[in-house]
């Protein structure tokens, strides 16, 4: 089950209170419960309202995916607009 949906049910709330008390949207408690990944001001917010410690981050939300540049871009910069 997923961590964030775990600690909202074990306070008795539902996703609206959870969105009300972080500040954010219904719409963004239900994507990060998803699985969804979001901005680390949204992780933050939510885990405060939690009354969970930014330490423990990793523990309930999905890491963020790497992104991998080709070497092509690496190697030969280009000049804005070319």
């Amino acid at each position: 089950m997923n961590r964030i949906r775990a600690a909202r049910q074990a306070l008795g709330w539902t996703q609206d209170e959870l969105a009300e008390a972080a500040g954010v949207s219904p719409r963004t408690i239900h994507a990060v419960e998803q699985g969804r990944a979001c901005r680390h001001t949204t992780k933050r917010l939510i885990l405060n309202a939690l009354s969970v410690p930014w330490d423990h981050r990793d523990d309930y939300f999905v890491a963020a995916r790497k992104v991998r540049r080709s070497p092509e871009r690496i190697s030969t910069p280009r000049a804005y607009g070319a």
